[in-house]
């Protein structure tokens, strides 16, 4: 875990360079009292990346929100009728 979390943590630091580095120390901590010693799993939870790639979409086909995000035309046509 601890080249994982390192690895996820960095990625954060770049993405959100406006946290102060005291923050991301106490996060790293806190993930370490209470997970240390256990491996990770990240769900990717695409379904709901799907919708918000979706809803940025504003109306547009299901053919062409099937080419869009890489689906098919059935699954897209099931992601909006969840909108």
């Amino acid at each position: 875990m601890a080249d994982d979390l390192r690895e996820i943590i960095d990625l954060a630091k770049r993405e959100m360079p406006d946290v102060p580095a005291e923050t991301w120390d106490r996060l790293v901590r806190i993930i370490r009292q209470n997970f240390g010693a256990q491996r990770a799993y990240i769900a990717s939870q695409k379904k709901g990346q799907h919708l918000a790639a979706l809803e940025a979409s504003g109306e547009q086909s299901s053919e062409r929100i099937s080419q869009m995000l890489g689906i098919s035309v059935r699954y897209a046509r099931q992601l909006k009728k969840l909108r």
